[in-house]
């Protein structure tokens, strides 16, 4: 049986949480693991060979608290194989929130963002998505993600992470939220995604898939947890 696709109708496999069946997302067909899959998928769900595995999934997916971006990351990384597809996923279904933007997008709402980054962009780089997490500043604070790397703009400052170099995404909660960071314990926070949890995670898929595009012999990315 081939890895991602159903014998019965061609659709997407994907691992059952107890992790010893496949279930097809189309026709609802079960499969039990046999020895070459299992060798395959590992004890973890995502079939890319592209992270060192540091988390409890099953503790991470099983609370409703904080398993929505989990979810949503895994699922994103095994149903498209490139960023471009991930990119054009996010605009076709995740582009509905007035705090979210894109190029050709509620771009108005990112004019001062852009304008700020500009000088710090490279010729080959661009911005695929802004979320603007301002109460009292709109359109001047916020995550942007370009193809080259992640901005964590702030009133009067920015910093960035190149997509490429980050060693790890961190999977964790606040407050009984979800958080997401990238590479960095206490700082570089996805998580300010608002309360757009399934964004969060696939969003961190695409920055996955944008560094091994970009770098395919780049070190893997560990995936860690404050969740145990």
């Amino acid at each position: 049986m081939e890895l991602n696709k159903c014998p019965n109708c061609n659709g997407k496999l994907e691992l059952a949480a107890n992790r010893k069946r496949m279930v097809c997302a189309f026709c609802g067909s079960e499969f039990t693991l046999d020895d070459t899959t299992k060798e395959e998928v590992g004890d973890q769900p995502i079939f890319k060979d592209w992270f060192i595995y540091d988390w409890d999934y099953q503790t991470l997916t099983e609370n409703p608290k904080y398993n929505v971006p989990v979810l949503a990351f895994v699922r994103t990384l095994n149903e498209n194989d490139s960023a471009a597809k991930i990119e054009q996923y996010i605009r076709d279904y995740h582009m509905s929130f007035d705090e979210i933007s894109a190029p050709g997008i509620r771009e108005k709402n990112m004019e001062d963002i852009s304008r700020r980054l500009s000088s710090s962009l490279t010729p080959d780089e661009r911005i695929i998505l802004y979320n603007d997490n301002g109460i009292f500043a709109r359109g001047k604070t916020g995550v942007v993600i370009t193809n080259k790397r992640t901005f964590f703009v702030e009133k009067k400052s920015f910093k960035d992470v190149m997509h490429v170099n980050i060693p790890y995404l961190l999977f964790g909660y606040s407050v009984g939220l979800p958080e997401l960071k990238l590479g960095e314990k206490y700082a570089n926070n996805i998580g300010i995604f608002n309360s757009h949890f399934e964004l969060m995670g696939v969003a961190a898929a695409l920055i996955c898939a944008l560094a091994f595009e970009q770098k395919p012999d780049r070190p893997k990315i560990r995936l860690t947890s404050l969740v145990k």
